[in-house]
């Protein structure tokens, strides 16, 4: 329906999918979190122990899912080495420590189907997380009806 243009629906498509949060930068510093190697981010939780910068949330809203990473960084854990920077595979990866220790190369970590979930290569009780939000409601299958 975007690629339509159709000025009588661009302003419904918009608002489903929550533009204004889709294009919007979020910043998420985590800490104080219980040591897991896996958090939902869109939990009430998980937002309770976070520091979140580049949108606003009403307090009864949660994190969106991950649509486009960009920047995770592990601020603390039980594994010294494991600090550092981490780049999100899919879900099918295998989490890595980074090779060499702490903030010689890069880790990695996995990130859910549905962008909820992050899951780490061992326990962590801080990170920062830098990302643009999924939409709302998946675009291939809300209005594939009125598709041309």
């Amino acid at each position: 329906m975007l690629n339509n243009s159709d000025l009588n629906t661009i302003a419904d498509v918009l608002k489903k999918i929550k533009a204004g949060t889709m294009f919007s930068r979020v910043k998420v510093v985590a800490a104080g979190l219980t040591a897991a190697a896996s958090f939902d981010i869109t939990t009430a939780a998980f937002k309770a122990l976070s520091t979140i910068t580049g949108i606003t949330l009403a307090s009864d809203e949660t994190l969106p899912p991950i649509g486009v990473p960009i920047g995770l960084q592990l601020i603390a854990s039980g594994t010294a080495g494991s600090l550092g920077t981490y780049v999100l595979g899919p879900v099918t990866a295998t989490p890595a420590i980074p090779a060499g220790g702490a903030q010689v190369t890069t880790g990695v970590a996995r990130l859910s189907d549905d962008g909820k979930t992050i899951t780490f290569p061992n326990t962590v009780t801080a990170f920062t997380l830098l990302y643009y939000p999924a939409p709302a409601v998946a675009l291939n299958t809300e209005w594939i009806a009125s598709a041309p």
